[in-house]
């Protein structure tokens, strides 16, 4: 019986495993160095059948090296002057990941570690040392007569060279990486692309029925629930005749054995299996999962920067202009749950899967929420809240309720400037924005 659990629970193995082989830091390299690995034995088989000699007949002589201590001498350096050089990269890059997590946020560690150039960087080291060391131990310079290979000598030589330009690029990415503007702009274009092409583009308004009757199924796993499968559930859904509404917002924390999601009919053992394995989970939250770990990394750099230890409300200010531009991203998707199936022709012919999102006004009080407790000391970061709330107010797409949600932000802006500004003429400032907003609703 154990084993059959076990078994059940294989494609969640598979899928946790896979994600932690894929995000961590070690997978590119060890691509690399198993491609030179390769590599080597072909360059090696290569030269046993003659390539060298073939070569020396059609190129110049001075790019042949003829001597086997020549040879033995350059490999070796470089094998010792790239593992230096990796070194030192490896140890730039645990600079950069310990001034992000000091500095701005630890959430933001997932990302930054799987930043793919860093890892092709410390790949094409670890591959040319795997090369060049393998090439080492095949020299033969005790065979006189044998034929130095040269071209896999060159080739190493090529490839030390590359580790060499490809190392002043990887200075300049490091020195971009570690500045907070430019995370900034990347955590924002990553939420920018999750909402406008990710799921929940794809959802329509349909509102969901009502579920107090459907049964309700629990979660079989602990996590962050990372994504799910729509369209597959869909398609069983409409295989099936169902209808399924998730209860769980993705990114949410899910603990095992509690509800996950209901159906209007019941489900037998294998199908409520089948649902189950739509769902992945992850213990890790990444901005390229979904759009609310933008949002909150975004925030968290903000108040990072406005704690007594760093006070940098230029940050902070910086961080709201993001957050601006992405709550008006979000307020055009309508908070939309319902997910359709279309036909070739993008016609909506289907719904039968309800999602649970994080709606615009919830997300808003969240931000606000901390903002609020770290920065209503500060009277032009509090402007700079009610500067955002005025510019989403005006907006075509803020509709009744969102211009209520804003407004309450407002007044909740209004209610702590007058606690904690102790200067008067500072709250009458702050005021004003607020009776702005409330004017600009009204006028709407």
């Amino acid at each position: 019986m154990d084993w059959t659990k076990n078994f059940k629970r294989l494609p969640y193995f598979i899928n946790f495993l896979y994600e932690k082989i894929t995000t961590s830091i070690a997978f590119y390299p060890t691509l690399f160095a198993v491609f030179f690995l390769f590599l080597t034995g072909m360059m090696l088989y290569l030269e046993g059948v003659g390539l060298t000699e073939w070569v020396a007949e059609n190129v110049p002589v001075f790019l042949i090296i003829k001597s086997w201590e020549v040879a033995q001498s350059v490999l070796t350096t470089l094998v010792g002057a790239l593992i230096s050089l990796m070194v030192f990269s490896f140890s730039m890059v645990m600079v950069l990941l310990n001034n992000a997590a000091s500095n701005y946020s630890p959430r933001i560690l997932p990302s930054l570690i799987s930043n793919k150039f860093h890892q092709f960087v410390l790949g094409t080291y670890l591959g040319t040392i795997t090369y060049c060391l393998l090439l080492t131990i095949n020299l033969t310079p005790t065979l006189s007569d044998a034929t130095v290979p040269s071209i896999s000598i060159l080739l190493g030589i090529f490839f030390g060279l590359t580790c060499l330009m490809i190392f002043v690029f990887f200075i300049h990415s490091i020195s971009e990486a570690v500045q907070v503007g430019k995370i900034l702009e990347s955590l924002s274009a990553v939420t920018q692309r999750k909402i406008d092409g990710g799921v929940l583009s794809k959802l329509t308004n349909k509102p969901a029925p009502d579920t107090r009757s459907w049964e309700v199924y629990k979660s079989d796993r602990s996590g962050y629930l990372k994504s799910i499968n729509c369209e597959k559930i869909s398609q069983i859904c409409i295989k099936h005749e169902l209808n399924i509404k998730v209860l769980i917002a993705t990114r949410t924390f899910v603990v095992n054995k509690i509800d996950l999601f209901c159906s209007d009919k019941e489900l037998d053992e294998a199908l409520q299996n089948k649902m189950l394995e739509q769902f992945q989970f992850s213990d890790n939250e990444i901005a390229e999962d979904d759009h609310t770990i933008g949002f909150k990394q975004i925030n968290e750099i903000a108040l990072k920067a406005m704690s007594p230890g760093i006070n940098d409300p230029g940050t902070a200010l910086h961080a709201i202009n993001h957050l601006t531009i992405l709550f008006n991203k979000k307020m055009e998707r309508k908070n939309a749950e319902a997910f359709p199936v279309r036909n070739e022709k993008d016609e909506i012919v289907a719904v039968r899967l309800w999602l649970t999102v994080i709606s615009f006004e919830e997300l808003l009080s969240h931000i606000l929420a901390s903002l609020r407790a770290y920065a209503r000391h500060d009277l032009i970061v509090v402007k700079q809240m009610l500067e955002m709330l005025k510019f989403l107010i005006r907006q075509d797409t803020a509709g009744t309720d969102f211009k209520k949600a804003i407004r309450m932000e407002a007044e909740k802006i209004r209610m702590d400037a007058k606690e904690h500004l102790t200067n008067l003429e500072d709250y009458k400032m702050v005021a004003e924005s607020v009776d702005g907003i409330e004017n600009e609703m009204q006028g709407s």
